[in-house]
């Protein structure tokens, strides 16, 4: 197991990142990754989460980073996830840091 510290933007986009379809085992790892990182209730509250029109906003008094613990085989997504964006040249200023996140693992 690794672990990999993620801000609220990065788990904004990093389901955005994942591959939307696959083989039936890619798809587990997929959504045990995305279950993994989504917001509870009280993150939202805490955080003062919002959909603004379609984009996520949030407090930045309040936010903090918080440290995941990934098994092989979601990091192995998580890595091919990161090997494809790039190769769809779809990296972008937004995104960079999440990546280089990700590759470091």
């Amino acid at each position: 197991m690794k672990t990999l510290i993620l801000s609220v933007l990065d788990r904004v986009l990093l389901p955005q990142l994942l591959p939307q379809q696959g083989g039936k085992i890619e798809m587990i790892l997929c959504d045990s990754i995305a279950r993994k990182i989504e917001f509870s209730p009280q993150e939202i509250s805490d955080f003062g989460l919002k959909d603004d029109n379609g984009y996520v906003s949030w407090n930045k008094e309040t936010i903090r980073d918080v440290e995941y613990e990934f098994t092989p085989e979601q990091i192995e997504v998580l890595k091919n996830a990161s090997k494809k964006t790039d190769e769809n040249r779809l990296i972008n200023r937004q995104n960079l840091t999440l990546i280089e996140k990700i590759d470091s693992l």
